[in-house]
């Protein structure tokens, strides 16, 4: 497949929307939703309003000229916007292709290359605009499919060539899950890109949605009682507050309310960390933990620039809090001695057993905080930082309330397990059997 060269310098189409300032029209920044769609919002100076009234416009430019054209319908204009900015990265590349009549729905994607497409959908999503670990994700994905699609113009993408790839993704090796979230990436692109609805609900990889696994009270003793303080103190931390890796790898001092009760998740700019959903919250905790945390603190030595609760030994972001939990499980001998990492490492080798892993804090936190009726599920999705309720409730279908084990054991088909009722249900059988 040829390759075009892509220039440093993206095209640019900005959003604007002509609103009443003080009295005057004035054309100002529209904001965009974290879903890409617009509701009416408007930068002025340094504060974002909302304006329902007025017409968007996209503005570009062409060589010294900026040009600019209205669009009246709302729920068009992003997209229109991506179609206008694919069609000048086309035409830079010396290509011919056709960037009219924007206001009456005609594509602006003809014939435009499908490796430039996606070197202008990856240039919109280049960190910070997403995580590093969501582009390097995304951008594998896109080469992927670019690689092994025989087509070399958006538009003349068809149903075939994403089935295709994800027929690819499982000769590669991969599972259900994996192929269908690199099928879902590159659906994404394409509907930015003007090309939709090409897959049936049939077609999507089918996969098994596991349960979310907790860790059980003896498990938890064995592993803390295997601890030195320190580590105690940061695996508590994970356990009692919920929240993700990179949350806790960034938490500072001074995210930690002592009076109130509460850490909270903040923005560390200097150190390129933002919240997930760039939403910061507020996690009420124990007593006995804030307790905790001040004798560490008290003890805590070494350099700390940044004034972080968990840092390494150099002052910096620990990135490497799982393979320390492993490396802890091993030593209490909380391996299962059975499971081998993707890598090939065996747990009854080394510190690899897959049974211990971060985010399996996550999932008790969420649990036991549910089946205890320690807070709602409302509640519980502003505490773990979820965008939508559907995320925590999850949580649901694997929550027990304590007194099920109770009413389980003293209903009447549990009566059948009982070995002496067994055998008088046999008799009775085996009385009213005809002969």
């Amino acid at each position: 497949m040829k390759q075009h060269a892509s220039n440093s310098q993206t095209p640019r189409v900005n959003i604007l929307k002509k609103i009443k300032v003080d009295g005057a029209w004035k054309l100002m920044a529209a904001v965009l939703e974290p879903n890409g769609r617009l509701k009416d919002k408007v930068r002025i100076g340094g504060s974002i309003e909302v304006h329902s009234e007025g017409t968007y416009y996209l503005e570009w430019w062409e060589g010294p000229k900026r040009k600019r054209e209205a669009i009246p319908d709302r729920a068009r204009v992003p997209d229109l916007a991506n179609r206008k900015a694919l069609a000048l990265a086309a035409a830079r590349a010396g290509l011919d292709v056709r960037s009219d009549a924007l206001n009456h729905g005609e594509t602006v994607t003809q014939g435009i290359p499908l490796d430039l497409a996606i070197q202008h959908y990856l240039d919109d999503i280049k960190p910070p605009q997403r995580e590093p670990k969501t582009y390097t994700a995304y951008k594998f994905a896109l080469n992927a499919f670019l690689k092994g699609c025989a087509k070399s113009s958006i538009e003349h993408i068809a149903r075939a060539d994403l089935l295709q790839f994800i027929r690819g993704q499982y000769e590669s090796g991969c599972c259900a899950r994996t192929a269908y979230n690199r099928a879902n990436i590159v659906v994404q692109f394409l509907k930015l890109s003007g090309v939709k609805g090409l897959l049936h609900k049939r077609d999507w990889p089918e996969y098994i949605d596991a349960i979310r696994k907790i860790y059980e009270p003896d498990e938890l003793k064995t592993l803390f009682a295997a601890c030195h303080e320190h580590e105690r103190v940061r695996y508590l931390f994970f356990l009692l507050t919920g929240e993700r890796d990179k949350e806790v790898r960034f938490t500072a001092w001074r995210d930690i309310d002592f009076r109130r009760g509460t850490i909270r998740v903040t923005a560390k700019p200097q150190l390129g960390f933002k919240p997930k959903n760039k939403e910061e919250r507020e996690i009420p905790v124990p007593s006995a933990l804030l307790g905790a945390l001040k004798d560490y603190k008290n003890r805590q030595q070494g350099p700390n620039p940044y004034n972080l609760v968990f840092p390494t030994e150099a002052g910096r972001p620990d990135k490497n809090f799982e393979s320390k939990l492993k490396n802890i499980a091993r030593r209490a001998g909380l391996n299962c001695g059975t499971c081998a990492s993707r890598h090939g490492n065996r747990c009854s080798e080394g510190p690899y057993c897959s049974n211990w892993f971060l985010h399996k804090f996550r999932h008790t936190f969420a649990t036991v905080n549910l089946e205890g009726n320690v807070c709602s599920i409302r509640k519980l999705q502003e505490w773990l930082g979820h965008k939508d309720l559907a995320s925590t409730m999850v949580y649901l279908k694997y929550v027990r309330g304590k007194d099920v084990q109770e009413r389980l054991d003293n209903s009447e088909l549990a009566g059948f397990a009982i070995p002496q009722a067994l055998k008088q249900s046999s008799h009775e059988i085996d009385r009213l059997s005809p002969t």
